[in-house]
């Protein structure tokens, strides 16, 4: 029973994404203007499924992996930082607790074949230099990326995650990949991304996938600005993760950095260009 819901829950999330997609790119194209024009190309690609000889072939063998992480039962321990596992500890810090999933049932998490197209054709179409994810989970989105940069024949991605044995197995995916143009870099947001801005920026490419909490996703995209190349595109996941997160998200696409947006329900796009 719970198949047939996943499987329907899935079809009903493409329909919808496809649907809200195709707005936007008409949308995009009416607006004009080179930057609106390239990331309109790249929604549509996503959602035409286009790509070379080359692209299909790195795409097929990530969608092997996934489907490989789908079946299987092993299981993984890890802190998870993420929005619904932080508690109060007695003087009121936070403290997070351990948990012990399965590799398929932490692979959900993973952004969808339809999702990670449009991360792929955006790092190809925006071909940035320097990229950054927040959130690897077990590398899925992050190889698409990486995928997109070799075939770009330039850039590097760093990808932050939180969970110390989801961190080990991203970077055994990748390597198994022969994607060498990643660094995962495991520990807290908080305790990480200062360190990551200040050695690896300026960052022409942001992907925010972690910690889907409202707060955290505004003070995330505030300390991001001054580590931002002049023009960047920032991707943010799992919008509708609570109302909250959809008016944060309309916080950051209000802002005066930003000139180009795209609303793919719960997948957001922005083009920042740092002003004269």
């Amino acid at each position: 029973m719970m198949a047939w819901i996943d499987t329907l829950a899935g079809a009903a999330h493409r329909a919808g994404f496809a649907w809200q997609a195709r707005r936007e790119v008409a949308r995009l194209r009416r607006a004009g203007g080179e930057a609106a024009l390239t990331l309109a190309g790249a929604i549509e690609a996503a959602l035409g499924d286009e790509a070379d000889a080359a692209a299909a072939a790195w795409m097929r063998r990530i969608e092997a992996l996934r489907a490989a992480l789908q079946a299987s039962d092993a299981e993984v321990s890890f802190c998870d930082y993420g929005a619904g596992t932080r508690r109060l500890a007695p003087g009121g810090a936070a403290s997070f607790r351990e948990v012990t999933r399965r590799v398929r049932a932490v692979c959900r998490s993973s952004a969808p074949p339809h999702e990670a197209r449009v991360l792929f054709h955006l790092v190809r179409r925006f071909a940035p230099a320097r990229c950054l994810e927040l959130g690897t989970c077990l590398g899925v989105s992050a190889a698409y990326q990486a995928a997109a940069l070799a075939l770009n024949g330039r850039g590097r991605l760093v990808t932050l995650e939180g969970g110390a044995a989801l961190a080990r197995l991203a970077e055994r995916h990748l390597e198994g990949l022969g994607l060498r143009n990643v660094e995962v870099v495991t520990g807290r947001f908080a305790e990480t991304l200062p360190g990551v801005l200040a050695a690896h920026g300026p960052f022409g490419y942001v992907f925010i996938d972690g910690h889907h909490d409202p707060a955290a996703l505004r003070a995330y995209v505030h300390g991001l600005t001054p580590h931002l190349a002049d023009e960047a595109v920032l991707v943010f996941d799992d919008l509708f993760w609570t109302t909250g997160m959809r008016r944060a998200w309309r916080a950051v696409a209000a802002d005066a950095g930003i000139g180009t947006t795209a609303d793919l329900l719960a997948f957001g796009v922005c083009l920042y260009r740092r002003a004269a």
